[in-house]
């Protein structure tokens, strides 16, 4: 394994890494809904306005105060497309493995598996090219986790030695409480892990040195804490959709351990059941039982420095805030993906990275272990991003489509985000009428609702257990003449026959 160094080829390594991921995980593919939001914050001419727009949107998004003012300041300076929202990500992804390789300076071999674990990792990919708080949450946590290794590592240093590294812990830690309200419950995992990890003294030592500093940064986050209260006070919550269950406990891990790319796609997961695997099931199954090879060869090395009770507290620490955010997701009726657990990325690259020293030590069989892992790491990262069956909610091709039938004097139902519907400057009503010019916005309809509208010559629909949970809009296309010119990712594109055009018959309800 080639190690990474910290002179100038080091640097050159690194930046050729960093060069290439961006290259290839980055696209100017379409917002899909939740980056929707973000550009419409980031899009707002003064923060007042996003402010209002907050306010109005409701939902989780003013839960994640430090993103929301992070990606509007970004778009003043790179503008608001697809590209320029999503390449602001590397702001936060390269200082972090910055401290992630020069945490464990003094072991190059070490060095180069994290670094390697870390910048191909699936999950890093997945979220490097979405605009949303993802890369800011698991960036800013793997600061805070390389951070409590360098101190585990190097008990000899002094503690005044250490204000640099402390500033830079503090900054993470606001910056990840922050990023949103569950993220300021797993910012728990690396100061738990630092009780585990660090000695009473050396903890009471940095408590003497940086009294001002920990004083300054618990009143910070206690600010935020009075903050995400007042938001839930006010009803700000993630939509419940769905709810959490066993399925979604298993989708984390499946997602944190860079699964992703060798399945199936995530809206084919969504609306699917376990058969819809059996077509992927055997390299799911080969990289499943090398990850679970590197695991086992990380843990006994730890076994043999830390021993099983400590081993147990560390991964208590990890564990114990992933089960809180869970639970309280479960009775909250909000659905937990993988994405939400994001600041526990670290905890997974530390266990691979481990893992993938301690093959590689291990003579020719280990070797090829390691590298086999690789294949897998990659091919899982490279399918997430080029294969169709991961693309995201095509909402730019979408709202072409609805922008070429309004300018065609047609009238258009929108059965899907509003908000993506503004960003992408469709004209929209959400009630009234059905005009041309203007798309109007259907969501959840009933059957008699729709039996008192005049038909529209196109209709629009998106996701139906978002946007129509009964099925009302399939069923009235059928009835009433429509066929489906066009499906998009996420997307079925209905118009009616010319010969129905505007003959003023009642529509089937």
């Amino acid at each position: 394994m080639t190690p990474i160094h910290t002179g100038k080829c080091g640097g050159w390594i690194f930046f050729l890494a960093v060069a290439t991921v961006a290259a290839l995980a980055l696209t100017a593919r379409s917002f899909w809904i939740d980056e929707c939001y973000s550009a419409r914050f980031a899009q707002q001419p003064t923060l007042t306005a996003c402010w209002n727009l907050l306010r109005e949107i409701k939902g989780s998004d003013p839960q994640m105060p430090l993103y929301i003012l992070w990606i509007w300041v970004c778009e003043k300076f790179v503008g608001s497309s697809e590209l320029a929202l999503r390449a602001v990500n590397f702001f936060w992804f390269i200082p972090a493995l910055i401290v992630l390789v020069r945490a464990f300076a003094g072991n190059r071999q070490l060095q180069a598996a994290l670094f390697l674990a870390a910048i191909a990792h699936p999950f890093a990919w997945y979220y490097l090219n979405e605009a949303r708080a993802y890369t800011m949450q698991f960036s800013t946590s793997m600061i805070l986790f390389a951070t409590v290794c360098h101190w585990a590592r190097h008990p000899e240093t002094s503690v005044a030695a250490e204000r640099g590294r402390f500033f830079i812990f503090a900054v993470a830690l606001f910056c990840l409480c922050g990023s949103s309200l569950l993220s300021m419950i797993l910012a728990g995992a690396p100061l738990l892990l630092a009780l585990a990890l660090l000695p009473p003294e050396r903890l009471r030592a940095f408590a003497k040195q940086f009294r001002a500093g920990i004083v300054v940064t618990l009143g910070a986050l206690l600010a935020l804490g009075i903050y995400y209260l007042w938001t839930l006070h006010s009803g700000d919550r993630a939509t419940g959709i769905a709810t959490t269950g066993w399925k979604n406990v298993v989708f984390i891990g499946y997602e944190l351990a860079g699964f992703a790319g060798l399945g199936p796609g995530r809206l084919e997961i969504r609306h699917g059941d376990a058969e819809i695997f059996q077509p992927y099931a055997l390299p799911l199954a080969a990289y499943g039982v090398v990850v679970l090879a590197l695991a086992g060869f990380a843990l006994k090395d730890w076994l043999k420095s830390f021993g099983a009770k400590k081993i147990f507290l560390l991964a208590l620490a990890v564990a114990l805030p992933a089960a809180i955010v869970v639970l309280a997701s479960a009775f909250s009726h909000f659905r937990i993906l993988g994405r939400h657990l994001a600041a526990l990325w670290p905890a997974v690259i530390l266990l691979l990275g481990f893992g993938l020293a301690a093959v590689w030590r291990r003579g020719v069989a280990g070797k090829m272990l390691g590298i086999t892992f690789l294949i897998f790491y990659l091919a899982s990262a490279l399918s997430l991003r080029f294969a169709a069956r991961h693309e995201k909610d095509d909402y730019r091709a979408a709202a072409a489509f609805a922008k070429r039938a309004l300018n065609a004097g047609r009238s258009v139902w929108w059965n899907a985000d509003i908000n993506a519907a503004i960003y992408y400057q469709v004209p929209i009503v959400k009630s009234g009428v059905t005009a041309t010019r203007q798309a109007l916005r259907v969501i959840h309809p009933t059957a008699e609702q729709l039996a008192g509208m005049t038909p529209p010559q196109v209709i629009i629909t998106s996701r139906p257990d978002v946007y129509d949970e009964q099925g009302v809009l399939p069923r009235y296309a059928a009835t009433n003449g429509y066929q489906v010119e066009a499906s998009l990712v996420a997307f079925k594109l209905w118009t009616r026959a010319p010969g129905n055009f505007n003959q003023g018959q009642s529509p089937a309800p």
